[in-house]
């Protein structure tokens, strides 16, 4: 009777330890069935054919910036470096927004927007005139830095097909720019400018695979317009993959460098100022 019973105990094991492999076996079919098919659905990338193009990031740049604010009567204001000499954070992660529409096979809209804000308090190494005023060695200053960023822009893709894209296109590069330095005692001295500057460049993407997609763009501009005189660039550079026929997520890296002289009654000076670094972020298409 113990035999007969360890018996069906016995088979009952084995029945349960092949019921699961068979199980686990279904299951691993299920799923490589499953990657085949949308392997099998997605021979093209999706940012090469669908019209719609959305991409929310994390941008992570160090930052370098330096500017003067000229006064009344020819005064003419020091060169400062505001995160050296005014202790503004050097690097700083900010969310970014990108949309993209597809105007037909070939042509392009596209809008983005980020801000940078940033401010400090330091004791000053040396004697800074700003603006009508000068806040010499010793003196505790506050200051600010802030900056909103709209591009704006059309393109047209020349070469285009399933796997590669490149292209041309014309921008509006529209930056906001509001410097500041000041104390209790001697007030705030503020410079603020819209810099709206056009650009030209060039637009490229290549799908090493259906789901991943390197892109690359840069945008540049330099001669002297309206109040404005000196250079801009913008480039990037990135990878992306799809886990979803509508939505992935990628790595860039970003480089933007202005170098302007402005000749504002709200602003006279120069602003120099850099960032660069690592831009994380999701994308949908549709």
């Amino acid at each position: 009777m113990n035999s007969i019973c360890r018996f069906h105990e016995s088979n009952r094991g084995m029945g349960i330890r092949s019921g699961l492999q068979a199980g686990l076996v279904l299951l691993g079919m299920a799923v490589c069935g499953l990657a085949a098919g949308q392997d099998a659905a997605l021979k093209v990338h999706p940012e090469l054919q669908d019209r719609w193009m959305f991409r929310l990031g994390v941008y992570s740049p160090s930052v370098d910036t330096t500017a003067s604010l000229n006064g009344s009567g020819g005064r003419v204001g020091t060169s400062v470096n505001f995160e050296d000499d005014l202790n503004l954070a050097d690097r700083k992660t900010m969310p970014t927004f990108l949309a993209t529409a597809r105007l037909g096979e070939r042509w392009r809209i596209e809008g983005e927007y980020f801000s940078l804000k940033r401010s400090g308090s330091r004791s000053l190494s040396k004697t800074i005139n700003w603006g009508d005023n000068s806040y010499t060695f010793g003196t505790t200053v506050d200051s600010e830095f802030n900056s909103e960023i709209y591009r704006l822009a059309a393109g047209y893709s020349f070469l285009k097909n399933d796997r590669e894209e490149l292209g041309v296109v014309l921008g509006l590069h529209v930056t906001d720019f509001t410097a500041a330095i000041g104390t209790a005692n001697l007030g705030t001295k503020k410079g603020d400018t819209l810099a709206p500057l056009p650009t030209i460049g060039l637009y490229g993407a290549y799908a090493i695979a259906p789901k991943w997609l390197l892109s690359g763009r840069v945008d540049y501009f330099s001669l002297k317009y309206s109040d404005y005189d000196g250079k801009l660039l913008n480039a990037s550079a990135g990878v992306d993959y799809r886990f979803h026929r509508n939505f992935g997520a990628g790595l860039a890296y970003r480089y933007i460098d202005y170098d302007l002289t402005v000749t504002k009654s709200s602003y006279t000076g120069e602003i120099n100022y850099r960032f660069s670094g690592p831009v994380l972020y999701g994308v949908a298409s549709f």
